[in-house]
């Protein structure tokens, strides 16, 4: 054997972001992992409480040239979302008819995007034009 386990893990570490050899101090963990754990618990839970800012996703979108519908779930808010996130999954009344009434059941459609807050809305606002943009052309291939 080349190593120690050490090295090992080490070398794991370099692969994951999980929270894998972080060391011991004496039966604790090392200040220093202490401090990022309470900082990313900290990042977590800001993102979790951040506001969904509809309009600047739809003005990071509008260049796709896609339709873009805003909908609403069973949820009333954030609370009861996090409170009952099955209400977050479900449509309410108003956007189901909206569907309903945009359906084109001649001209079908492929594909729909849906994208949502959920547990993050800084990712959504961050993430979702970079990834429509990489994932459509890919589609229409």
């Amino acid at each position: 054997m080349s190593g120690t386990p050490f090295d090992a893990w080490q070398s794991l570490r370099q692969l994951t972001a999980a929270r894998i050899a972080l060391g011991r101090t004496g039966g604790s963990l090392p200040t220093r992992e202490l401090l990022a754990f309470g900082q990313a618990h900290a990042q977590a839970r800001d993102a979790v409480h951040a506001p969904f800012d509809e309009d600047q996703l739809a003005a990071d979108l509008q260049p796709l040239g896609f339709e873009i519908l805003r909908l609403a779930t069973d949820a009333t808010d954030r609370t009861e979302y996090l409170r009952r996130p099955d209400r977050g999954r479900r449509l309410d009344a108003a956007s189901r008819e909206t569907l309903q009434q945009i359906a084109r059941p001649t001209e079908g459609f492929d594909l729909a995007v849906i994208l949502s807050d959920g547990l993050s809305a800084p990712a959504v606002i961050a993430q979702s034009a970079v990834l429509l943009r990489n994932l459509l052309p890919r589609l229409t291939a």
